[in-house]
């Protein structure tokens, strides 16, 4: 284990191993997991090339089955989880993935469906659910997070993670730098919703930024030492939201935006970008949306709540099949009519109110401002913008639609609170 994550606790997840040279591990990793014959493989095509075969190469002790995806541009849904069934051998002992984000979400749903264990090969820091205990999939058009299993190991082998596709490193750098509004998020619901909150949780995404941002300036030359930075921050991030059992503390507004783009681009028969690339985009969004937000005072707050006007349930409901057409019912299903309660909106405008100094001061010493944002952005060269990821969607139907995708208590969700238009 990593001196990291000393001090960590990070059970039931093995071996956190991130360095040079370590693919020749995996098999030494799975016979002291007590894995004695059968192993599945799951990859695909490009991280074959990567790690796969070296790493199978190594299991020569094993009887060994391939699941490789022939796709170019894997989609984590029902068809993809088939495949692997299919394929994989009835006998199989562990289920050890060699990718990044799609192949690692499909691998650890099917684990946790399964109870075959299984553990993760990272081949690029592209993304923060290595260590996480849930899954994204997208099921029926809809992306939607389920619970799951959690890996035995996590192995990331320098070599391999500095040489993944460039735009893989800056979208794990993306990923972490959302961290920022995402435990803004958590922390507002905390004081609005009474939604619990742990500091020490926090503290260890804070940590996760943290690691991120050193050294960012070496991300550019694939340096093996910021490589690890950011590879270890994604691990960080994912402890987190394995210690609370959600993604609450590493995904708010942000992610909220990214997964909305990745749903409309898939439901116009578009690639969606890398996720950490449209967390980034989005990053910059909901940063210039909390300091907007919180450049309003106290009583301009409470005239803004005694003018709102709030959307009629029947504007909503026509809203959302508008938007979300063949999908709408597992949009209704996920939020139902959660936020048309009126007493509860006052409850929470009332909380709102009376800790809006509070809130304020924090946002301010917490959460850095856009320009910010997209300057860490621009130093690593990641994208900063919709046009970066070629979406053409426009930005306030964006932000307007986006927050129904989760029922979490969000900036967006308390802008509408106060009825101020974003």
């Amino acid at each position: 284990m990593s001196e990291l994550f000393e001090g960590i606790s990070i059970s039931p997840i093995k071996y956190i191993l991130i360095d040079e040279n370590i693919l020749k591990d995996v098999p030494y990793v799975l016979k002291d997991l007590g894995v004695r014959k059968n192993v599945t493989v799951v990859c695909d095509q490009n991280t074959y090339k990567a790690a796969g075969k070296e790493v199978i190469e190594y299991l020569k002790d094993f009887d060994v089955t391939l699941c490789k995806f022939d796709k170019f541009h894997l989609i984590p849904d029902e068809r993809s989880l088939g495949e692997i069934i299919l394929r994989m051998d009835s006998q199989s002992e562990f289920l050890c993935a060699i990718g990044s984000g799609t192949i690692n979400d499909l691998t650890r749903f099917l684990s946790f469906k399964t109870k075959i264990p299984y553990g993760i090969v990272a081949t690029a820091p592209s993304m923060d659910g290595y260590t996480s205990s849930v899954s994204p999939l997208i099921v029926n058009g809809f992306k939607r997070t389920y619970n799951a299993g959690y890996p035995q190991f996590v192995i990331g082998d320098l070599n391999v993670l500095s040489c993944a596709p460039y735009d893989m490193i800056t979208s794990g750098f993306g990923d972490i730098i959302g961290k920022y509004t995402s435990l803004a998020d958590w922390m507002i619901s905390n004081v609005v919703n009474g939604e619990n909150f742990s500091e020490d949780i926090a503290n260890i995404v804070r940590n996760s930024i943290e690691r991120c941002v050193q050294n960012v300036d070496k991300i550019k030359s694939r340096d093996k030492s910021a490589v690890k930075n950011v590879m270890n921050a994604l691990v960080l991030s994912g402890i987190a939201m394995l210690k609370v059992g959600n993604s609450r503390p590493a995904s708010g507004a942000e992610h909220h935006i990214a997964h909305y783009i990745e749903i409309k681009a898939l439901m116009n028969g578009q690639i969606p970008p890398f996720h950490g690339s449209s967390v980034g985009v989005a990053e910059v969004i909901v940063s210039g949306i909390y300091h907007k937000v919180f450049s309003q005072d106290r009583n301009e707050v409470q005239k803004m709540i005694s003018k709102a006007k709030f959307e009629s349930r029947q504007e909503y409901l026509e809203r959302i099949k508008h938007v979300y057409g063949p999908i709408s019912d597992e949009i209704f299903e996920e939020i139902g009519e959660f936020y048309f309660n009126k007493y509860e909106r006052e409850k929470r405008q009332k909380n709102i109110i009376a800790n809006w100094d509070y809130l304020k001061k924090w946002v301010y010493e917490n959460v850095p401002e856009s320009y910010q944002i997209k300057n860490l952005l621009k130093s690593v060269g990641a994208p900063t913008t919709l046009q970066d990821i070629n979406i053409s969607m426009d930005l306030d139907e964006t932000i307007k639609n986006a927050k129904e995708i989760r029922k979490r208590y969000t900036i967006l969700r308390l802008a509408e609170d106060i009825g101020l238009d974003i």
